[in-house]
C-alpha cells in the first residue's frame, strides 16, 4: 500500500511539467516547484538536478551523502563504546575512557543529523524556488555558465559574456 502510495508521488512528480508562454511568445520550460521539493526530500540534490542546476546538485549529494555516512559511523562508534562501558566493572579508567569515546561519538552523530536535517530543509527549499523562477527571464546577466547535457552523449560546457 505504501509502496504503491510512493510509486505514484514519483511517477505523479517525474511527468508534472507545465509549458507557458513569456512575453516574447517564447515557449519556455516551467518546471513543477513541489515536484522540485519532493524530488529534493527524498533523494539528495534530485530537485536540484530537476531543475537543470546540475553542480547545485552534486554539491548537495556530495554534501548529504557524506553526511549519511559520518551520521552511520558516528552511530557505529557510539554504540561499540558504550557496550565497552558497560561491560568494563573491574577498570574504573577503561570505563571513563570508554565513557567519554561514547559522549564524543554520541554528541558528534547528534549534531551531524541536526546538519542534515537543515541541509534537507535548504535543499528542499533551494529546489522549490529554483522551479518557481524556472521561467523568469535572465537574459540582462554579464556573464553566463553553463554545465550539461549536449548532442550524442556528450557533456557541454559554455562562457557567454555580455560586455555593454
Amino acid at each position: 500500500m505504501i509502496r504503491n502510495l510512493i510509486i505514484a508521488i514519483f511517477t505523479v512528480g517525474l511527468f508534472n511539467i507545465g509549458i507557458c508562454q513569456d512575453n516574447d511568445s517564447t515557449v519556455v520550460r516551467k518546471t513543477n516547484p513541489t515536484g522540485a521539493l519532493l524530488r529534493s526530500a527524498f533523494v539528495p540534490g534530485w530537485g536540484q538536478f530537476y531543475n537543470k542546476k546540475y553542480i547545485k546538485a552534486g554539491i548537495f549529494s556530495i554534501g548529504q551523502s557524506w553526511l549519511a555516512y559520518g551520521i552511520y559511523e558516528n552511530w557505529r562508534d557510539a554504540v561499540e563504546h558504550e557496550r565497552n562501558f558497560k561491560s568494563a566493572d573491574d577498570d574504573p579508567i577503561y570505563q571513563a575512557g570508554e565513557f567519554t569515546k561514547y559522549e564524543s561519538a554520541r554528541d558528534s552523530r547528534n549534531l551531524k543529523m541536526w546538519i542534515m536535517a537543515a541541509a534537507v530543509f535548504y535543499s528542499m527549499f533551494d529546489a522549490y524556488v529554483d522551479a518557481q523562477l524556472s521561467d523568469f527571464n535572465q537574459t540582462d546577466r554579464s556573464f553566463e555558465v553553463y554545465l550539461g547535457p549536449g548532442k550524442n552523449d556528450e557533456i557541454t560546457i559554455g562562457l557567454t559574456f555580455n560586455i555593454p
